[in-house]
């Protein structure tokens, strides 16, 4: 495919009537065929066909290939590649260390050291699972039977027949399930216990925990953390009243979870809901504020602050810190956001803003990003592989510059582009107008692809027709 791309690359470039060349930089375009730049001393090669369907692209050791919306790419001389197939459906990942592959998140393949992340997991969700852990390779093809080790919070999981039979283990704790969840035991260090559910359970851990439940939830205590500095008396007749208590706070609710109040002993304050979640009342001194949803909600918890208007028509989110200050509004939560960063230790600023479907803008450490418009990337912010496989396509303007005065505009995929680095600018009007400009006294303006062309350089100016390489001269020095 490489090969094919490279030899497509090289013919669109000759095929090209007219090349602009300077200081090192090309640009080809024939819209909407093919567009093709290139800068040797930036090792950079890029080729779009048919706009932003297809995408061949070097820069230095990296190599991108896109065939949008179905296929990307990228892979370096190392061989680390990413590719993804109609993301979000298959994605494939390839490093010096592992590699992992996944289909819809269902059926997913990660091997590797540990060190690099890998999970060391291979699994058709949630049918087949197979794993290497410390305790040893495991396998378990659901609901006939198997062995799971870490998984679903437990540090191993046998069954047999689904729900006839299972067991989990977790540390000391060991729970056999039969017809699960109806009827279980519970056996471990000091440790016992049983359930009929929904009717009757109990276990306990000799200073460490105590449980028991009547027809649950209705009815139902805990006390866990009895060998630690928090334990926790959970007492409930649920719904009608649940109460929580730890050395930090008190929990008190009556109708849960319609009217509660929590007493924090240590941030000393109180949170009243009476109805949850239309009011709250937060009394304290670094956490207070009063909601009345859906008109009204300013919230302050330490340095974050929270408000609401005519919930959910605009939201503010604040945090301010000795380190870092952020704000967010938004509006209908998706419909209008704007997002604004500063760390004042590293000097690092961002500002996200989004208008949806219309445009979004993005600004990081003095580089900015316009487009228009903006179909999925607001529900997704920062998501990478939507940025390189569909973003592309409804993208009809693009503008990117930065504090120094660099700027690159693109209109219906390069129909109309511009470029400003320093004092060189070039733009395009396809295929009416070219103009360049690598100095004061070097200037060049194409018609037509070059039917007309007029050079303006220091030694001269010149005039060129009908995409003659000769022309005629003038004011050329003695």
């Amino acid at each position: 495919m490489k090969r094919g791309i490279s030899l497509l690359l090289m013919f669109a470039v000759c095929w090209c009537a007219t090349t602009a060349i300077a200081a090192e930089a090309t640009v080809s375009t024939m819209w909407p065929l093919f567009d093709y730049r290139a800068s040797e001393s930036a090792d950079y090669h890029s080729l779009h066909l048919l706009g932003p369907l297809l995408k061949y692209e070097t820069k230095g050791i990296e190599t991108e290939y896109a065939l949008r919306p179905l296929f990307y790419r990228a892979v370096d001389e190392e061989n680390v590649s990413r590719t993804d197939v109609l993301y979000p459906v298959f994605g494939h990942r390839k490093d010096k260390e592992f590699t992992s592959f996944h289909l819809i998140h269902l059926l997913n393949y990660d091997f590797g050291k540990r060190e690099t992340g890998s999970s060391n997991r291979f699994y058709l969700f949630p049918f087949l699972f197979y794993g290497e852990e410390e305790q040893g390779r495991y396998m378990a093809f659901f609901p006939f039977g198997g062995t799971l080790f870490n998984w679903f919070g437990r540090d191993r999981i046998s069954f047999t027949l689904f729900p006839l039979y299972g067991r989990t283990e977790r540390k000391t704790t060991r729970i056999d399930n039969v017809l699960w969840p109806f009827f279980a035991r519970i056996t471990g260090e000091n440790e016992s216990g049983y359930k009929f559910w929904p009717i009757y359970g109990q276990s306990s851990k000799q200073g460490v925990y105590r449980k028991r439940f009547f027809l649950w939830p209705i009815f139902f205590s805990e006390s866990v953390g009895l060998d630690s500095d928090a334990p926790m008396e959970v007492r409930a007749a649920w719904p009608f009243y649940v109460s929580k208590e730890t050395p930090e706070t008190s929990y008190r609710s009556a109708l849960w979870p319609f009217f509660s109040k929590t007493q924090d002993h240590v941030k000393d304050y109180q949170v009243w809901n009476a109805p949850w979640p239309f009011v709250r009342v937060i009394k304290g001194e670094n956490h207070h504020g009063l909601k009345i949803l859906p008109f009204f909600a300013d919230e302050t918890m330490d340095v974050k602050r929270k408000r609401w208007y005519l919930w959910p028509l605009y939201k503010v989110d604040e945090m301010q810190t000795e380190l870092i200050e952020s704000r967010r509004d938004r509006i209908l939560f998706f419909l209008y956001s704007d997002r604004h960063e500063t760390k004042y230790e590293t000097g690092d600023s961002m500002r996200r803003v989004d208008l949806w479907p219309l445009f979004g803008y993005n600004m990081t450490n003095g580089v900015s990003h316009l487009h228009i418009f903006s179909l999925i990337e607001p529900f997704f912010p920062g998501n990478q592989s939507i940025e390189r496989l569909w973003s592309p396509l409804w993208r009809i303007y693009q503008q990117k510059w930065d504090r120094q005065g660099n700027s690159i505009v693109s209109l219906f995929w390069n129909l109309y582009w511009y470029e400003k680095q320093s004092e060189k600018v070039a733009w395009e009007l396809f295929p009416f107008v070219e103009y360049r400009k690598e100095s004061t006294d070097s200037k060049d303006v194409r018609f037509l692809k070059g039917l007309v062309s007029y050079h303006d350089r220091d030694s001269g100016k010149q005039l060129n027709l009908f995409y003659l390489p000769w022309g005629f001269r003038w004011n050329e020095p003695l």
